[in-house]
């Protein structure tokens, strides 16, 4: 697979209210190209979900958003290439096996915890990929109760020395990123990652302010992204909403 046709510029800073909001700013006041806007901490940083805060320590997470050309043309089902983007650069750096609860989230075994969350949006024609990767024990966001936090630290026993440069580190998974943006077989790729797939599962469907609880068996993704469950003997498909937990069976 072909590297991507463009390099990020870096924007690197000891602090922001969020790294989506820098990186929106940059994008609005005229910067055409790919850029990788990186923060020590915030204090303002948030989640897909309304309300989903991310809390970190100053140093102990990679968080970062990719601000992608103005000429980038976006792709089917980005958020979840994106998270297999990173899930395959933190498995290359730690040698550890990492699944994904769709729609992106990277989870850690053992417990399954929270190791990474990802934020997309398009913002005035601008495609933005942020996520935050709680590096260090102290790293923890707050998660969904159901998926407690996890940090490469604790996966590892250690701190590999390749999160030493969080700068370096940046670039890596943002090139692991774009391969999983022009990857022909990312469908299958994703799937083979999915977290309780053909397991029996609780999905809060719709809004998160008003979500109509669903139980079904997870079956996998359509081409589009979008979850497939089968709920009592019918196969349907559902852009948004929360998978919760395992339902016991």
């Amino acid at each position: 697979m072909s590297e991507p046709a463009f390099l990020f510029r870096m924007f690197s800073l000891p602090m922001v209210g969020s790294t989506m909001d820098e990186a929106r700013r940059i994008a609005e006041e005229g910067f055409p190209g790919a850029a990788l806007v990186r923060a020590d901490t915030q204090s303002a940083g948030r989640g897909r979900l309304a309300g989903r805060q991310w809390v970190d320590a100053p140093g102990s997470s990679l968080l970062v958003t990719m601000l992608m050309p103005s000429d980038f043309r976006t792709v089917e089902a980005l958020p979840l290439r994106a998270g297999l983007g990173i899930l395959r650069a933190i498995e290359s750096d730690t040698g550890k096996s990492l699944l994904l609860k769709w729609p992106n989230d990277v989870l850690a075994p053992p417990r399954w915890g929270k190791l990474c969350g990802i934020l997309c949006e398009n913002s005035k024609g601008r495609v933005l990929i942020g996520f935050g990767i709680n590096i260090k024990k102290s790293a923890h966001a707050r998660a969904n109760p159901s998926f407690p936090a996890a940090s490469i630290e604790e996966l590892c026993g250690f701190v590999p020395s390749t999160f030493s440069d969080l700068d370096a580190a940046a670039q890596r998974v943002a090139r692991s990123i774009m391969k999983a943006l022009q990857d022909s077989g990312w469908h299958e790729a994703y799937e083979s990652y999915l977290w309780a797939r053909g397991s029996s599962v609780q999905f809060d469907a719709g809004h998160p302010d008003a979500p109509k609880r669903i139980e079904g068996i997870l079956e996998g993704v359509d081409n589009e992204g979008k979850l497939i469950l089968r709920v009592a003997g019918q196969r349907k498909t559902f852009a948004s909403g929360e998978l919760s937990h395992l339902r016991s069976i």
